[in-house]
């Protein structure tokens, strides 16, 4: 066989040719360099060391060459230029290098791969959409897989989803993607059923190698936890997440998923575990996107918080705001607010340029804390998604009246019905204008309220309510003309099968005095006779006069308010002496008694003697201390002494 080297130019170009077709491009590589090395100069060797190195994942050195070599800096190398930028992660420059190159099919390929990586979706979707209408080729299952994925993420990560164009789900990547859009617009029973198909698809796929069937059921099975999750099922979700996590199969970014689901279902709890998994969350931040990213920033964040990490969580938070994330602030000033420092979280949070709606609240909350009323109205006012509500409104101008007096709460009261009334329905416009009239009416503003009724009188004139308000208002300042609006109420019409007299003495309604209630003679003879054999009268047992144990001529015993000890006539109660019986020192057992009795001779005078069997003395037990005698502490053993 013979070697390299003694190899012609032509024969070398034909193996390298051999190579590409088979895909053996590492062998493919050492014959391009041989024919450098014998012709630096040779253009068509320099570009198959370029796609051979592209096609062994060296795109840096491949990268290099291009840059260096003098013969291919001219050659309008874009494409090749811009995928090994691309596989290096500079996306921004490999954009830059694909609009150089002439538009055809494989750039807009990778220009829409370029766009998923930027996060810029509706670009790749659009150019997606449109090579999967133009192209039909061994590759449309991959194309039409990555715009679902395209699609997917939009949704999952974009507040504008677009719509799903009706993919097949031939494979488990399209039922896996399309499952990921169904979750992501709330349809969660759709998705877990793709999920389940998917997976089934899968298994049927790599039925032959189950390493390699794990590791792409990894993250359908974490989108299955997710479903779980988002359901309430943490217990199931938290199940599936950890069974990910143990068996480590699947890519990083999927278990970093994993982890960080985990720490969300911990919460407050289990703080040990999530510190763990925050390792695991953070382990793959280059093929995580930025949401992700963020999500596992804030739990970290959050984590420092609950384990009282105070200067690591304001580092981490500090940070979070000096990059730009949004809600980082809250997060900052929540610590401050933990410490009872009022002014310093309010500090924090940037009110006057911002309009995020959890930054308003918040900080109007702090200001209603800190006694600023008309600050904290002015804070409420910026929500433009609750202007038009009459609830909020009203709280504005109740904050108003408490900080700057009522002349202030009218002022915004006459610009919010301005307002309402281009925007509003009529139902909260009518309602508004009524809490607007009863309050310039509890303050001493009749007119301005009688102005604001006709106004609304005029647009809804079958409003009883604020016609009844009105000739309240207009009383106050006009009787007659007061008179004259009242006429305008409608008259009430009563029907003629209604009697008034029964419905006064009906139940429930108390009747005039004077006004007698009409029985029928026959009803209240037999509700006596009812009442008579119903209740009858129960005779009272007379209790007896209990009186002091002890009584003194002329009275109780004058001594009843003294201690029963201290009382004249209070003696002790004599103790039984057989309770000492087996209580008493040593010797003194029951068998001695007989003994001694049995000796006594005294109690024997005048009577006959009878022969009695002595018992046996029991001698005195010795040596043993009794048990209720404490133990005294043993004697110290002299040292040395006999």
């Amino acid at each position: 066989m013979t070697s390299i080297t003694e190899k012609t130019v032509e024969q070398l170009f034909t193996q390298i040719q051999k190579f590409g077709n088979d895909g053996n491009f590492t062998k493919a590589l050492p014959l391009c360099i041989e024919i450098l090395k014998r012709n630096p100069k040779d253009e068509d060797a320099l570009r198959c060391k370029v796609i051979c190195l592209m096609k062994t994942d060296k795109c840096k050195e491949a990268y290099h060459v291009m840059s260096t070599d003098k013969l291919l800096k001219d050659i309008p190398m874009w494409f090749d230029r811009a995928y090994c930028l691309y596989r290096q992660g500079k996306l921004e420059d490999a954009l830059t290098e694909l609009n150089k190159a002439e538009p055809s099919s494989k750039v807009d390929e990778l220009l829409a791969q370029i766009y998923y990586k930027l996060e810029n979706y509706d670009s790749a979707v659009s150019i997606y959409k449109t090579l999967v209408k133009s192209l039909v080729d061994a590759n449309t299952n991959e194309r039409e897989t990555n715009l679902a994925a395209a699609l997917a993420s939009s949704a999952s990560f974009t507040n504008t989803p677009n719509k799903w164009p009706g993919l097949r789900e031939s494979t488990y990547e399209l039922s896996y993607n399309s499952a990921c859009y169904c979750l992501a617009t709330g349809n969660l029973v759709e998705a877990n059923n793709k999920l389940n198909r998917a997976r089934d698809l899968c298994s049927k796929e790599f039925e032959d190698d189950e390493t390699d069937a794990k590791c792409e059921l990894a993250p359908i099975e974490v989108m299955r936890g997710l479903c779980l999750q988002t359901e309430g099922n943490d217990k199931d979700a938290m199940e599936i997440y950890s069974t990910v996590l143990k068996e480590k199969y699947g890519d990083s970014q999927t278990l970093s998923v994993a982890a960080n689901n985990i720490i969300c279902i911990n919460k407050e709890q289990n703080m040990f575990d999530s510190k763990k998994k925050v390792k695991i969350a953070t382990n793959a931040p280059k093929k995580l996107t930025k949401a992700q990213l963020l999500s596992i920033e804030f739990n970290s964040c959050l984590l420092s918080y609950h384990t009282n990490h105070m200067e690591q969580f304001r580092k981490k938070s500090a940070e979070m705001v000096a990059e730009g994330v949004p809600m980082a602030h809250l997060l900052l000033a929540s610590s401050y607010i933990r410490d009872k420092k009022l002014n310093d979280a309010l500090n924090v949070l940037p009110v006057e340029n911002t309009s995020d709606e959890k930054t308003l609240l918040a900080a109007s909350q702090l200001l209603l804390n800190l006694g600023s009323f008309a600050d904290a109205a002015s804070a409420l006012i910026k929500i433009k998604s609750l202007a038009d509500k009459p609830g909020m409104a009203s709280l504005i101008s109740t904050l108003y009246f408490l900080g700057s007096g009522p002349e202030k709460a009218v002022e915004f009261m006459d610009k919010s019905l301005k307002d309402l009334a281009e925007t509003c329905d009529p139902a909260n416009l009518i309602k508004w204008t009524l809490i607007c009239a009863r309050f310039r009416l509890a303050y001493d503003m009749p007119k301005d309220a009688a102005s604001s009724l006709e106004t609304l009188l005029s647009k809804y004139p079958g409003n009883v309510k604020a016609l009844a308000l009105l000739i309240r208002s207009v009383s106050q300042f006009d009787v007659s003309r007061a008179y004259e609006v009242a006429k305008r109420l409608p008259e009430i019409e009563i029907p003629s099968d209604i009697d008034l007299e029964e419905l006064e003495i009906g139940t429930g309604v108390t009747a005039a005095r004077g006004l007698r209630k009409v029985i029928n003679p026959e009803d209240a003879k037999i509700s006596e006779a009812n009442r008579r054999f119903e209740t009858k009268e129960k005779k009272r047992k007379k209790k007896k006069i209990r009186l002091p144990k002890v009584l003194v001529e002329g009275g109780p015993d004058p001594e009843r308010w003294i201690p029963r000890q201290e009382r004249s006539y209070y003696r002790r109660k004599k103790r039984n002496r057989n309770e000492a019986i087996g209580k008493g020192s040593q010797g003194l057992s029951s068998a001695n008694k007989s003994a001694e009795a049995a000796l006594d001779m005294s109690k024997k005078v005048g009577k006959k003697t009878e022969p009695v069997a002595e018992e046996p003395v029991v001698p005195p037990q010795s040596g043993k201390q009794p048990a209720n005698k404490p133990k005294g502490k043993p004697k110290k053993k002299g040292k040395g002494k006999w």
